[in-house]
């Protein structure tokens, strides 16, 4: 044995060592090429998962376009509908409140999202036309006439659908409730309904009237002609002449009738309810400056806090009759002495819905302009007050009880109302004028 082979041979020697090393080079070198091999295949692997995740991206975010697209087209449609549309989910909650439905019911579009049904919108009657009963009985209505008592004390007359909201495997999820403010429709039914009573009144009105005016004619005519033949000391002379004055009288109540009768068209016009009222009360008074020597018209108005008049629509000749029409009435209650004491003024929505909701029907944008006339005169008597507006019924003596059956017909014509009252606690009577105006004063839309 050489020496080269004996040291070789022996455990620990360069050369085992070596020989080692190259076979765990080679282990190596081959761990190395697999992960190479391995790392190729990944990134390969990671481009193709990458480019589909790309793609897959591409048609989210084209799918996430079409559905915001698709909620503003559906927003746009709630925001623009003239209907209340209230949705809610299985536990009640209220998921969409569009514009429409808070300006029916008076309610900040935005507060009631998130909250439950039952504690923000009244529930009306009948109380199964909502939401709520709608997702938890799965029974719908279609055009329910529902009465909703607001929260300022006015009411408000819908037409109420509901239907129950279900996902893709019709699993409900809510329910959806879709109203329509009808107070527009009731105050239209109001006003053909009180056109026909007019027009009933006044046909039989006018009927009574032109009977009554040809005979009147030719008596007035006889007693003209006899009139003329008698001497100026004949003693049947006072006779004729009170048949003439009778007839005098009858023409000018027919007249009055014929003027009762006739259609009012109103033509309206806006204007300042201050300086209106105070020119027709410096009119009355320029008028009637005899019958006013010993009495006082006081008109104040009452300014609204931050506004510098009150603009109303009316018909200036018309209302000008009514208020004329009263302060006469006034005048004569008072027999000549006395005080007529005026105001004016816009009310807020909840006053005027607390006053007169029994007399008036308003929109939720609408509130009442008042107009008092009071006198310390001598009032009415027990049950006068229920027919101090009906045609031919007077409480002054001659009088042809057309007056305020003129100034009843001329307000109706207006939209609005008038209410006498007697003074409890103190001689005289109060009218009352009242109007509806949208809540900023002016004309309605």
């Amino acid at each position: 044995m050489d020496e080269k082979s004996k040291f070789a041979d022996e455990p620990g020697s360069a050369v085992t060592e070596v020989s080692r090393f190259a076979d765990s080079y080679a282990s190596f070198s081959r761990i190395v090429n697999s992960l190479q091999r391995k790392y190729i295949e990944l990134k390969e692997e990671f481009g193709a998962q990458n480019e589909e995740l790309v793609q897959a991206n591409q048609k989210l975010v084209a799918l996430t376009r079409k559905n915001i697209a698709a909620t503003e087209f559906l927003k746009g449609i709630l925001n623009s509908i003239s209907a209340g549309v209230i949705a809610i989910d299985l536990n009640g909650r209220i998921t969409h409140f569009n514009p429409a439905a808070s300006i029916i019911l008076g309610i900040p579009v935005g507060e009631p999202l998130g909250k439950p049904y039952r504690d923000i919108i009244p529930p009306g009657t009948p109380v199964a036309a909502n939401a709520v009963r709608a997702a938890e009985s799965g029974r719908e209505v279609d055009s329910v006439e529902k009465q909703i008592e607001l929260p300022d004390g006015g009411s408000l007359q819908v037409s109420v659908s509901t239907a129950v909201l279900r996902d893709s495997d019709g699993r409900p999820t809510g329910a959806v409730e879709v109203f329509q403010d009808l107070t527009k429709f009731k105050k239209m039914e109001q006003e053909i309904a009180r056109l026909n009573t007019l027009a009933a009144l006044g046909e039989m009105a006018a009927t009574v009237a032109h009977e009554v005016r040809n005979p009147l004619s030719g008596i007035g005519g006889f007693a003209a002609l006899l009139l003329r033949d008698l001497d100026d000391n004949d003693p049947r002379r006072e006779l004729v002449e009170k048949i003439t004055r009778g007839v005098d009288s009858l023409n000018e109540t027919v007249e009055t009738l014929l003027s009762y009768s006739r259609f009012e068209e109103v033509n309206k016009t806006e204007v300042d309810l201050e300086e209106y009222v105070k020119g027709t009360v410096e009119q009355f008074r320029l008028d009637h400056e005899s019958r006013l020597e010993n009495m006082t018209i006081d008109y104040r108005p009452t300014a609204r806090p931050g506004a510098e008049s009150t603009r109303v629509c009316v018909d200036k000749m018309l209302f000008r009759q009514v208020i004329v029409n009263i302060l006469s009435n006034a005048v004569e209650a008072c027999d000549g002495w006395g005080e007529i004491e005026m105001r004016s003024r816009q009310l807020p929505r909840q006053t005027a819905v607390a006053k007169y909701n029994d007399r008036m029907l308003l929109g939720i944008r609408e509130t009442v302009v008042e107009v008092t006339i009071s006198d310390n005169g001598c009032g009415f008597e027990a049950g006068q007050l229920d027919r101090i507006f009906s045609p031919f019924f007077s409480t002054k003596q001659g009088g042809n009880g057309l007056g305020l059956a003129i100034a009843w017909k001329i307000m109706k014509a207006h939209g609005g109302e008038i209410i006498a009252e007697d003074n409890k606690d103190q001689k005289g009577a109060t009218f009352r004028l009242l109007m509806p105006v949208p809540v900023g004063g002016g004309c309605p839309e």
